[in-house]
Parts: structure tokens; sequence; C-alpha cells
């Protein structure tokens, strides 16, 4: 019954680890938001999600490759699967040309990827300081050592990045997933034990730093023997080109992400522009609650990607379509679920007595909010599907969704601040996104039929 069951869920040991992540993330968050009210006034606060949001602009540099890396990486890892022979000592088989060619590809394609994150990863950092500076000079509060320690910081896991996306998809979702484990929840700890010492905004630091060690750490300690084992092929030719490859696809995924982050992320940088840091600071505390509850629910469908990846690659297309069909379904219950738990207990909040409502949004906000991100979240889910078959993303589609988005959220936050944001997002969302981008999905999936 208990093995039904968990083939059911699909759990796995990744997937434990990616619960386990979000879980923390969930059962963390209220201690965070303790300690920031405890520790920072309502400006400060304001300013701490403000650059929260000024350093995720990394996804505009990011431009949406990593997942595009898995996908790669999957199909390459299924490649030399085809042809390898076990072996005691796991020695490449050099003696297969199959294989030497897959590995090839690999190489080159680990190659460029960090390579292109190298040079990204510099321009984010004169970005993020631009805009982080732009957003935040009407503050009275002491932002500017914070920001200038943190961005750096921020580059080094950009720079790094493409290294854990490609072991993802090459079948060390074990590894990948306890990594992000361990950086959660030490994370979190650096976090706490910094607002306790009265740092503030240098928590964020903090916390930052200790993410981008173990990146370092994965990378160049810990999983470094399997780089170095593509870079041994030094000489053999390879077909892989990075232009007619990735480009095709990346520039398409980067498009989406990067409108889709406009549309998305900077909910309370705009509250922060237009308004003050005392009406942004409810939406940064509630918005960190509500990402954790979207992280939890995508947790199914992250794991399964790469598993989803190597058996399109494998040619298993029925095994890799029953078990998309079923890790969205689990997902989003878990959503829809989560957001009802949340709305209730924002509802709760002044029986306590410990007058902390006026720190979130008001329950009905709370409610809309939860609508907008399900059907961002069905969005994700079909787009995750049509990358992991390592087809061309629904560009057109999306771009109609996330346009429209910015502009009733920008307008919106513009007009009428957060209530304008809540809305106007939730609007877009259920009323364009959502529809334009499953009828584009539904044709995809016709056409890869026939």
């Amino acid at each position: 019954m208990l093995e039904n069951l968990r083939a059911r869920l699909q759990l796995d040991r990744p997937l434990v680890y990616a619960l386990m992540t979000r879980v923390w993330q969930a059962a963390s968050g209220p201690i965070t938001i303790v300690l920031l009210i405890r520790s920072l006034d309502l400006s400060e606060q304001g300013v701490y999600y403000g650059i929260i949001g000024i350093v995720g602009i990394q996804a505009y540099f990011e431009l949406g490759l990593l997942n595009v890396l898995v996908s790669q990486s999957g199909h390459e890892t299924a490649a030399m699967k085809k042809v390898v022979t076990p072996s005691d000592d796991g020695a490449l088989q050099e003696s297969d040309p199959e294989w030497l060619a897959a590995a090839a590809r690999m190489r080159d394609l680990i190659r460029d990827s960090f390579r292109w994150f190298s040079g990204a990863s510099l321009f984010y950092v004169v970005a993020a300081l631009v805009f982080g500076w732009y957003s935040l000079a009407d503050s009275e509060v002491a932002w500017q050592g914070p920001l200038l320690a943190l961005v750096p910081i921020a580059a080094i896991s950009v720079c790094l990045s493409p290294g854990l996306s490609i072991l993802e998809g090459a079948g060390f979702r074990d590894v990948i997933f306890r990594f992000r484990f361990l950086q959660m929840t030490i994370g979190s700890l650096v976090m706490w034990i910094s607002l306790e010492c009265g740092l503030k905004l240098w928590a964020l630091v903090l916390s930052s730093s200790v993410q981008a060690s173990m990146f370092m750490y994965i990378t160049f300690v810990s999983q470094a023997d399997f780089f170095k084992k593509f870079r041994g092929l030094k000489d053999l030719p390879s077909n892989f080109d990075w232009v007619h490859q990735v480009l095709p696809v990346q520039w398409r995924v980067a498009l989406i992400g990067a409108s889709f982050h406009f549309a998305t992320q900077f909910f309370t940088v705009i509250v922060l522009w237009f308004h003050s840091d005392a009406d942004a600071a409810p939406l940064g505390m509630t918005m960190s609650v509500t990402t954790a509850i979207q992280m939890l629910a995508l947790a199914w469908v992250q794991t399964q990607y790469p598993v989803v990846s190597l058996h399109h690659g494998s040619g298993e297309r029925e095994r890799a379509g029953t078990i998309w069909r079923r890790t969205t379904i689990i997902s989003t219950l878990l959503l829809v679920a989560g957001f009802v738990v949340l709305t209730a207990g924002v509802a709760c909040l002044p029986w306590l007595g410990k007058n902390i409502e006026d720190r979130f949004l008001e329950p009905w906000q709370v409610a809309v909010l939860g609508l907008g991100c399900l059907a961002s979240h069905i969005a994700t889910v079909q787009g995750y599907y049509v990358l992991a078959r390592r087809a061309n993303p629904l560009l057109v589609a999306s771009l109609v969704g996330s346009v429209a988005t910015a502009a009733a959220v920008w307008l919106g936050g513009y007009f009428y601040s957060t209530d304008g944001v809540v809305l106007g997002y939730a609007l877009a969302m259920c009323l364009v996104l959502a529809p334009v981008h499953t009828f584009a999905y539904a044709r995809f999936r016709r056409k890869i039929q026939i």
C-alpha cells in the first residue's frame, strides 16, 4: 500500500529533498518574519524587500538558459547511456564512437555555458547597482553598503549556476536537490543569527555569502571530477553548435523569462517607486510566503522535469507523458491548498492580539493574488513540458500574457498602489495569460502527435 502511494505521488529521493527544502522554506518563513518585525521598522522592511527585488534582476542575465541546459544535458546524457556499457571503474568508453560524440557535445555544452554566464555575471553587477541606486535613492534608510556588498556576491552565484543545471540534467538529481536543501537551511540560519545580532540589512549579505560559498564548493570540490572528465576530451571533434542548437531555444526562453519577470517580480519595487516604503512592506512580506507556496508546488515539477527530459531523449514518449500528467495534478492541488490555508491564516491574525496584521495584505488581497498564481502555475507547467521535448517554447502566447500582465501591474500600482498591483496581476493572468497559453499548448500537443 505504501509502495503504491509512493509511486502515485512520484516520491523519490530528489523529490523528498525538494519537499524538505520547500517545507523548510514554509516553516522558516514565519520565523524570519518575526525576526524582521523585531529587527526592522516599517521603512527598513520595505527597503529589505526592495533590495531582494533588485538583486532578483539576475533573471534578465540568466535569460532562461538554466532550464534549457537541464534539457540539453538530459538529452546528451540519454545519448551516452544508449551506447555505454557499465564498467567497474566507471572509465570513459573511448572505443565507442557514438558515446564519444555525445561526450564531446556535453564537453562543449559545459564550456560554452560557463563562458556565457561568466560574461552575464559582469553585466549583472553593473545593471543591479545602477538599478538599485536609482530605486532606493529617495529612501532615508542606510542601504548603500549592503547593496554594494550584496550584488557582487550574488554575481558569483550567477556565474556558477550553469554547473548545477548541467549536473541536474546529467542525472545528479539527488546531489543537486540535497545541495539546495542545505543551501536553504544554512542560509536561513545565518539570516536569523544576523538579524538577532542587529545587523539589519547586512543579514542579506551574510546569507548570500553562505549560498555563494556553497555554489563554489559543489562546482570546484564536490562534483569537480564530473567537469574534469569532460574537459579531458580536448581532441575530440564535436558537432555541437551553440548558435544552432541552444540559441534558437534560448532567445525565446530569454524573451519569455525577461517579460515574465518584469510583469511579476517587481511588485514591491513598484510600490516603493510610486508610493512609500511603508506601503511596500505588507506586500513584500506577504509575497515571501506566497513565493514559498509556489515553490513548494513547483517542487514536483522541477524534480520530474529532468526525468521527463531523459525519457523524451530515450524515445519513451508515453512514459514521459504519464509522469507529467500526474505531476501537474499533484502540484496544482498543492498550490490551491497552500493559498486556502494562507488566506485563512491572514484572516485570523487580528484574533492573535499581536498587532501584526498591518504587516501583511488583507485576506481578500491574498485570495486574489492566489488566483493569479494559479493561472501562472498552469502556464509554467505547460512551459516546462515543452522544454522537456527540446522544442521551441510558446513564444507568442507567453509574450501576450506577460505584456498584458506587466501593463496591468505597473499601471495598477502607479494609480492604486497595492490594490492595483494585486488586482492587475490576477485579472491579466486569469483572463489573458492562462487562456492564451493553454490554447497554444493544446495546439503544440496536437502537432507532435501527428
